[in-house]
């Protein structure tokens, strides 16, 4: 099979898909035939060996979506979609034309996304759950601060809380930001370079603060987002881009009895991505959220110049027999 197999780590521009053998099947595993793939900025991480524990030769991608190929008789034919942080990373990932998962990880995508629109779904969307519902149990009706509204994790995130009823602040950095925003989705927002958070926090929730913070920023932020939390308030920490360290006074915690939270989905397997899948479909279905936009597709024998290529948006990697037999995919640019 055609796959990006990696013998050793090393920049993007080197990478070259290639002839693969086809997984072998464990006991209770099924044979996902892959339709499309998302690029992450963590499977380039991957392939540059950032990541501990992780074994070569390996074959790269976490986000996929596809068909159940092989396996047990009441899930053959199945159009499934899926994401972990082991594939690509501790086993073999999605970056071929053929995967193979354990049966406990199948979740049957939506019936209103196509193939490549499920393949983008994956990592934001598993990170902003984990953050807002099994890390910061938001709730209906609080307020809640999104920062980094506009990348990946952030616009999920904004999109899933508002769904689940909170009063979502997009954090921004400048008006040319807030323009990429649903503003109809949201209760208010702030920009990081040219205002007061706290005030403006304060004047939107009536000085009650925001119960849950979502920090995908890292220490360039992290005292504005605590002075915004309300009391009880959470915090949950997923990236650290801009900082690792800060330096802060423990009263300003304490005696708001706040709660700080981290979060790496490279501990989310595939088994626990399915979960946190099932629980989004109703949603996609709904209309409620929705997925990515897909900016850039490619050939998975283009896999060196896609992995330099991802940006803003979403790019799809997509094997290239399913491109030539026109299976499920929309176009190829």
């Amino acid at each position: 099979m055609q796959a990006l197999k990696i013998y050793q780590h090393g920049p993007a521009s080197r990478l070259t898909a290639g002839e693969a053998p086809e997984p072998i099947l464990g006991a209770g595993d099924v044979m996902v035939k892959i339709q499309a793939a998302a690029i992450n900025p963590s499977d380039v991480i991957s392939a540059e060996g950032r990541f501990p524990d992780s074994p070569l030769p390996r074959i790269l991608g976490r986000d996929f979506a596809g068909i159940v190929v092989e396996g047990p008789k009441e899930l053959m034919g199945k159009k499934i979609w899926g994401s972990g942080g082991d594939l690509g990373i501790s086993r073999d990932g999605s970056h071929a034309e053929f995967l193979a998962i354990p049966k406990s990880a199948v979740s049957v995508r939506p019936n209103n996304l196509s193939a490549e629109l499920a393949a983008a779904v994956g990592v934001p969307f598993q990170t902003a759950w984990v953050a807002l519902v099994e890390r910061g149990a938001v709730k209906s009706g609080e307020w809640v601060i999104i920062s980094g509204a506009t990348g990946a994790v952030g616009s999920a995130a904004v999109q899933i809380a508002a769904a689940l009823g909170a009063n979502v602040i997009a954090l921004v950095r400048n008006k040319a930001d807030e323009k990429r925003i649903d503003l109809s989705r949201i209760k208010g927002v702030a920009h990081t370079e040219d205002g007061d958070l706290a005030a403006t926090v304060e004047r939107l929730t009536g000085a009650r603060g925001a119960e849950l913070v979502l920090n995908g920023v890292g220490a360039a932020l992290f005292q504005s987002l605590v002075d915004a939390i309300a009391p009880e308030g959470r915090m949950v920490i997923y990236s650290v881009l801009a900082g690792r360290k800060v330096s802060v006074d423990l009263m300003d915690l304490y005696r708001k009895n706040v709660t700080i939270h981290g979060v790496n989905t490279a501990s989310v397997d595939v088994v626990h991505g399915a979960k946190i899948l099932d629980k989004l479909t109703p949603l996609f279905e709904s209309g409620s959220i929705s997925p990515p936009g897909i900016t850039q597709r490619f050939l998975l024998s283009m896999a060196a110049e896609a992995y330099q290529a991802i940006t803003f948006g979403k790019t799809i990697l997509i094997p290239d027999k399913i491109f030539r037999n026109g299976s499920e995919i929309t176009s190829f640019a």
